[in-house]
């Protein structure tokens, strides 16, 4: 019990004070949440990106295994939800929006913070290795996310132009490329405090901007089926990410044991993420019901993550 209350304290309801300050201020002042998410995406996230991987003990071998996966679980995540979606018989827009729900896990806002308190004593080599699952997951959410509401008919060019314009791609490749040559891009105060300074700004900013979202959430309808939503994504996946990684210790690729592998675990165990909202607004594919998958999912998460993290922390 004393272990579980830890992490309450100390991971669980940091992440929501913030979370909750900006679902306040949203309702105080009715802010523009489209800057707010310019301002994550294009200037705190590939900062803090950029800086935790330049920082980081990254083993280069293990890069490779976390990027497949975090293939592997969306492939997953995408088959345990159809399977739902066919059992509900769900039609095509609402399937759509179940499916986005449960196959893409809030990796950026609230991934990185809760990857950097579970893991404080290693939190740069914790979030490069969150860097490569995002960039993963973004691929996917601009591929196989337009994919799943165009019912099969996205054009691949205007998925892979929608990717491209986020600079954590290149970002992360550019820090990937220091790293390995070992360019001394920490001796560059010109340039090493600008990006220190905005990474250091992104936990409060991406969680304020995720309260600020949240707040918008319409009242929920479709009660049963925003319950499998939340089951899945909350409950399957942290699941399905600590049998893949016993899998990847059986073939000798990961250490159960090690903080990759409860890593992995972990930060499977996140809310939907908001850019399935986005998506489905652009495609007109039920946003009432992906904005409330996901409010609910990041609400009942501060019960679900902390006894993910709990159950990690005692068996693996």
């Amino acid at each position: 019990m004393a272990s579980l209350v830890r992490i309450l304290s100390q991971i669980i309801l940091p992440i929501f004070v913030l979370v909750g300050a900006g679902v306040a201020l949203e309702r105080r002042f009715k802010l523009d949440v489209a800057t707010m998410s310019k301002l994550s995406f294009y200037v705190f996230i590939p900062a803090l990106l950029f800086k935790a991987l330049v920082e980081s003990t990254l083993e280069f071998d293990l890069l490779g295994v976390v990027a497949a996966f975090q293939v592997a679980l969306i492939l997953v995540m995408f088959l345990a939800g159809l399977a739902v979606t066919k059992a509900l018989r769900l039609d095509t827009r609402l399937s759509s929006a179940f499916l986005l729900a449960a196959v893409f896990c809030n990796r950026a806002n609230f991934g990185i913070p809760l990857v950097q308190l579970a893991f404080p004593a290693n939190a740069s080599t914790a979030v490069g290795y969150q860097a490569i699952t995002i960039m993963v997951q973004n691929l996917s959410t601009f591929s196989l996310g337009i994919i799943i509401v165009n019912h099969g008919r996205a054009a691949m060019a205007d998925s892979l132009r929608h990717t491209l314009k986020f600079p954590f791609v290149y970002v992360i490749v550019a820090a990937l490329v220091l790293k390995y040559y070992d360019v001394p891009v920490m001796d560059w105060n010109w340039f090493w405090k600008p990006v220190k300074y905005a990474g250091d700004g992104l936990v409060a900013v991406a969680l304020l901007t995720l309260g600020i979202q949240i707040a918008k959430t319409p009242r929920v309808r479709r009660v049963g089926t925003l319950v499998a939503a939340i089951l899945v994504r909350l409950v399957f996946a942290p699941a399905a990410a600590f049998v893949l990684v016993e899998v990847c210790g059986l073939l000798g690729l990961v250490d159960p044991h090690s903080m990759l592998g409860r890593l992995l675990v972990i930060a499977a165990a996140g809310p939907a993420a908001v850019n399935t909202v986005l998506i489905s607004l652009e495609f007109e594919s039920e946003p009432e019901f992906a904005a409330a998958a996901v409010f609910y999912t990041t609400l009942l998460s501060a019960a679900t993550v902390a006894a993910t993290i709990f159950l990690v922390q005692r068996f693996m």
